[in-house]
């Protein structure tokens, strides 16, 4: 999909992946963004170019106010690209259904009722939704087991609902492996978070997004190490559990604690 003069919603643009695709999303002629952050101070606001939106996108409510927003504002959508995410890096010991839902409900809920907005907005308009799932989709990293469900849970529904999609839709779905920001800090509420591996920089990761969204493609694999590997380890699963388990071996500060 040409970029050109589009009208785009990013949401969690603040920072990370997000930040990096904001800015150069907002290179291109005639584009205008939504961009979208639960504190808008480090978005970049270019008149008539980025219009920095604060809303809580974890609910129906912050979700419906995004569109409505960018409805009023730059008349219609091309664009949602759902972005937003968080994780924990714990041990579960103790049930506390509030503390998984907080991360489903933005992990999953959230872009899944956004591609139910933008789809019915949009009738049979071109349209592209583009989707961060991660590459923690695919593969099991201990002291991650909700964000990984999370993000499992999106990759099948991104892959089962192709065979619904409609034939006006683009519809990417996005594999990154960790990346150098403070979201494994966040994570855990600590520094000095050892990341998984292997770890990509930010600005890498939203050339190739945003490339692969001219190009039209279905998924996005910004690390080639990762591209090519999982195929390799889903062949020898034993690849996969030694992985894993070497994961468990780094944080198994995490898994005490």
């Amino acid at each position: 999909m040409d970029l050109t003069n589009k009208k785009i919603i990013l949401t969690g643009a603040s920072a990370g992946i997000g930040l990096e695709m904001l800015l150069l999303l907002s290179k291109y002629k005639q584009v205008q963004i939504v961009a979208v952050a639960r504190h808008t101070e480090d978005i970049p606001e270019m008149k008539g170019v980025i219009y920095p939106f604060a809303a809580d996108a974890s609910n129906q409510k912050g979700v419906d106010s995004i569109f409505d927003f960018a409805i009023q504002v730059l008349g219609g959508v091309d664009v949602f690209i759902a972005n937003a995410g968080f994780a924990y890096i714990e041990k579960l010991d103790k049930p506390d259904w509030e503390h998984a839902q907080r991360i489903f409900d933005l992990n999953v809920f959230s872009p899944v009722y956004a591609l139910e907005r933008l789809t019915s907005i949009n009738g049979n308009s071109p349209t592209a939704f583009v989707c961060t799932v991660s590459g923690a989709g695919l593969v099991s990293l201990p002291a991650y087991s909700l964000y990984c469900s999370t993000k499992a849970a999106l990759h099948h529904f991104i892959e089962t609902y192709r065979y619904e999609q409609k034939r006006n839709l683009q519809l990417t779905a996005v594999y990154p492996v960790a990346t150098r920001t403070d979201f494994f800090d966040k994570a855990a509420s600590e520094k000095a978070t050892p990341l998984p591996f292997p770890a990509q920089d930010t600005k890498t990761v939203a050339k190739k997004i945003v490339r692969g969204i001219e190009k039209g493609k279905k998924t996005i694999y910004p690390s080639l190490l990762f591209r090519l590997g999982y195929p390799v380890g889903r062949a020898f699963p034993f690849l996969l559990k030694g992985y894993s388990l070497l994961e468990k071996r780094k944080v198994k500060k995490w898994l005490k604690d």
